[in-house]
């Protein structure tokens, strides 16, 4: 089961939907993290967790996100995800 969590700064918050990405992958074991913060503090990155499950932190555009409304960054979320896993099969 796939699940996602977020970092994200307030003005922005509203637009991130967690739930969808969960239940558009739900038949994968593997955890995403979005960031969509005004800050060049977090980047991209993977692992493999102890109980081998990989993770993937996915860093969304913020100047972009903010300029979007909540389907359209539903629809870049799931973009990212399914780029992150391919690249990592």
């Amino acid at each position: 089961m796939a699940k996602v969590t977020f970092a994200s700064d307030e003005d922005v918050y509203h637009l991130l939907d967690p739930d969808c990405i969960e239940q558009q992958l739900s038949h994968i074991n593997v955890n995403f993290i979005f960031s969509c913060l005004n800050s060049d503090n977090w980047t991209d990155d993977n692992w493999i967790g102890a109980d081998g499950t990989p993770y993937h932190i996915i860093k969304l555009p913020y100047d972009l996100v903010k300029t979007m409304n909540k389907e359209q960054v539903r629809a870049l979320m799931l973009e990212k995800a399914l780029e992150r896993l391919q690249q990592a099969a």
